[in-house]
């Protein structure tokens, strides 16, 4: 089993499968090699910054899926902000089973509810001007409205730069 270096991040993350992987991911991969940014895998993050011993986040990252079912996850409207990792991104509609699941996955780690919760994937990161980001979104032609169902959730090492972050491991939902 890997180990877990002091003060290493890990995410755990949804993510869609098949055609949907396939079609978010060209997307990334186009936006990265037009604007320069990194390419990353498509993912909703359900909670992120998670620190500790690998296996005590696998222990986890298994007792919150356990406690969860698949979850649709609707991806609508694009936008963006003056952020790093949410420079440009596709909102993802929060439903209740979404917000239950992030819930219980700050319970089981520990954290306080993250009042600013908001589930989305990310299409592009880098600090870009407002004026390429919406360039980005003008090329991207009519809005996004792709639904994906997660079936599991992956713990990803998420420190260091994105060409680093790695799956450690992926927990059916139940």
């Amino acid at each position: 089993m890997p180990q877990a270096v002091a003060g290493e991040k890990y995410s755990l993350w949804l993510m869609p499968a098949g055609d949907v992987y396939d079609r978010l991911s060209g997307i990334i991969q186009r936006f990265s090699s037009r604007y320069g940014g990194p390419t990353f895998a498509p993912h909703v993050t359900l909670l992120g910054q998670c620190v500790g011993p690998i296996r005590e986040l696998m222990r986890k990252t298994a007792a919150v899926a356990a406690g969860s079912r698949p979850l649709s996850i609707r991806l609508q409207a694009i936008d963006f902000l003056d952020e790093y990792y949410r420079c440009l991104f596709v909102r993802g509609a929060p439903s209740e089973p979404l917000r239950k699941a992030h819930r219980a996955a700050c319970h089981a780690f520990g954290r306080k509810r993250e009042p600013a919760f908001m589930p989305h994937l990310s299409l592009l990161y880098g600090n870009f001007p407002q004026s390429l980001k919406k360039q980005a979104i003008e090329e991207m032609g009519p809005p996004l409205d792709i639904q994906f169902t997660a079936r599991r959730i992956h713990l990803y090492r998420t420190h260091g730069d994105p060409s680093q972050w790695r799956r450690m491991a992926r927990f059916a939902l139940r």
